[in-house]
């Protein structure tokens, strides 16, 4: 079988081609350009694609390069900035994989004609004769599920995880007794496009029209500060406030209408719910209310509540109140089996 792996030139990428070509498919290695060009970005793409050609040098396969930094920016790095500017949270690793690793990237696979396209992530793929679905990794510090819900049904027909079942431990191992190149090159753990994770700077850079100082408010209302820009700012944060108060203070939510943060107590960050800008389908098509465990951050531990859908959205009620939880980011709903039944992206908490 003809497999397209997409490579970044880190392990689990290449391991994930050395495993596919020891069961004796023919693999064709794509690294994609997504950054944009500077300098920096550069440098970043140049050792990443010299480590994936080295891999495939190593191993015996053909390697390709292709540049998408127009889409990348289209799709990914400008809603993102305009989600921060919104007083949101976004989560563009979910983004780019719905339309750039499992979009254009398996467009460019297919048109080479390619069986199947590959990609070290840290989950499982299923099907029930119904649906294919994707479910947890037994590795739950490396497990990526959450990043991959909304993935369609076309999507996952031509996609395989071959590490999915693999601890990144077992997948350094393998790359030792293989002698891969990048067997011991550390992971990166920052968000592709803001390699020193800073994201206030990035998002001046990249945005003409910023949004204004405004008012820091109290629960009730009163002014109790100033903030220098809404997106600045993320829900829960604790730091960086500057207001004196005889008691820890947090952002409680973001008003971009009114230009304003509203600051409570650590006890008031609670909330009990939440409605989803969209719904997304996986294991199931979600109908009526179903009980599941929901998680809203990829790190979070699941908690359990009760999904009901309304036409295009999920209101989503927990069984115990939460904290933490920001617009942008994404509830997404498994069952006990770890399976993902579905989630969408946060639009508002109750």
């Amino acid at each position: 079988m003809k497999i397209a792996v997409a490579m970044s030139g880190g392990v689990d990428s290449a391991v994930t081609a050395a495993l596919l070509k020891e069961e004796g498919h023919e693999i064709i290695g794509i690294t994609a350009r997504f950054l944009p060009y500077n300098d920096i970005n550069d440098q970043i793409y140049k050792a990443n694609v010299n480590d994936a050609k080295a891999i495939a040098e190593k191993l015996g396969f053909k390697h390709i390069e292709v540049d998408l930094v127009d889409d990348f920016y289209q799709n990914v790095i400008s809603p993102f900035c305009s989600e921060y500017l919104r007083g949101k949270t976004p989560n563009p690793c979910i983004i780019c994989n719905r339309y750039m690793k499992f979009g254009k990237l398996l467009d460019i696979a297919k048109n080479m004609n390619c069986h199947l396209i590959a990609t070290g992530h840290y989950a499982i793929k299923k099907n029930n004769n119904e649906r294919f679905y994707i479910s947890a990794s037994p590795d739950v510090k490396r497990d990526q599920s959450y990043f991959l819900y909304m993935i369609s049904q076309e999507q996952l027909r031509y996609t395989i995880f071959p590490i999915g079942s693999y601890s990144k431990n077992e997948i350094r191992e393998i790359a030792i007794q293989k002698n891969i190149p990048v067997k011991n090159k550390p992971d990166s753990q920052e968000i592709c496009f803001i390699p020193d994770n800073d994201y206030i700077s990035f998002i001046e850079k990249n945005t003409s029209n910023l949004p204004p100082q405004g008012q820091i408010v109290d629960i009730s209302g009163k002014i109790i500060g100033h903030h220098n820009g809404i997106y600045r700012y993320t829900i829960g944060q604790r730091r960086g406030m500057g207001i004196s108060s005889p008691v820890p203070l947090y952002v409680k939510e973001i008003d971009p209408e009114k230009n304003r943060i509203i600051a409570s107590t650590k006890e008031e960050l609670n909330v009990f719910g939440l409605e989803t800008a969209n719904a997304f389908d996986m294991k199931m098509i979600i109908s009526g209310k179903i009980k599941a465990k929901i998680k809203c951050r990829s790190t979070q531990s699941p908690f359990y509540g009760t999904i009901e859908r309304h036409n295009d959205r999920f209101l989503v009620q927990f069984d115990e109140p939460q904290s933490g939880i920001s617009p942008g980011q994404s509830a997404v709903f498994y069952d006990e089996g770890n399976d993902v039944l579905g989630g969408g992206v946060i639009e508002k908490t109750f």
